[in-house]
């Protein structure tokens, strides 16, 4: 004969919140493994990140010496005849950092050379833009 005992509704309620809530810690302590797997695989990646390749040195334009300093390209050349008399006049480097720069600050540079063709002015302009310096 099975016995029969009435539970209480209060309870059976406190039992099934207490039943509900049992496995929260479980729960919880996943979410902490899981995040601080994620905070560890992080700084691995940050370790290789700065400890990668060495960043280059900034841009830095050769100084001209004095004798150079009054050399000047010849005025009224178009755009193509300006870039070769550049690529012939300047360093290597220099023309490399020139190349380097977008079609606007090129632009610049033709723009300075009408108005002032000294190469070391040039070459000034060409250093500034490719350092991100207006």
């Amino acid at each position: 004969m099975p016995l029969s005992v009435p539970i209480p509704k209060r309870a059976l309620a406190a039992w099934l919140v207490a039943a509900a809530w049992l496995p929260a810690p479980l729960l919880a302590a996943s979410d902490d493994y899981y995040l601080r797997e994620i905070e560890e695989d992080a700084k691995r990646q940050a370790a290789v990140l700065t400890t990668g390749r060495p960043q280059p040195p900034p841009f830095q334009a050769p100084v001209a010496p004095d004798a150079e300093s009054g050399r000047a390209l010849s005025p009224g050349m178009d755009r193509p005849a300006f870039e070769q008399a550049l690529r012939e006049a300047l360093s290597k480097e220099s023309y490399a950092a020139f190349q380097r720069l977008g079609n606007a600050d090129q632009q610049r540079i033709y723009a300075l050379y009408q108005t002032d063709s000294r190469i070391v002015a040039i070459g000034e302009q060409i250093a500034r833009l490719a350092a991100g310096k207006p």
